[in-house]
């Protein structure tokens, strides 16, 4: 009985786990949509397309990678941008992780 328990205990633990990484995935979407929001209004004030000679995404890159670490490529903060302008009729889309949005992406 006492072996019961645990696993029920357990299996309700690992419930659990899920429910929270699912829950930091969809803030983490959430997150990029708003970083992609956020070079968009800076860059190109509204435009769809960026200024010439704008050099945002590349200084962006390299200073918050500087800072936080990986995840901030120049062809992940072009992502984040894309993926804003593809999305940014909707609040900040969160059904899909980062990777899966990525590849639809390419798509469109």
């Amino acid at each position: 009985m006492n072996s019961l328990v645990r696993d029920r205990e357990y299996k309700k633990l690992l419930a659990d786990i899920a429910i929270l990484y699912s829950n930091a995935r969809s803030v983490l979407v959430q997150t990029y949509w708003e970083i992609g929001k956020r070079i968009m209004e800076q860059e190109q004030s509204g435009s769809d397309k960026p200024e010439y000679g704008s050099h945002l995404v590349e200084q962006l890159s390299a200073d918050l990678s500087e800072q936080f670490g990986e995840g901030f490529s120049q062809a992940n903060v072009y992502n984040f941008r894309r993926f804003y302008l593809t999305h940014r009729i909707f609040q900040a889309p969160g059904k899909l992780d980062w990777t899966q949005y990525v590849e639809l992406l390419a798509v469109c």
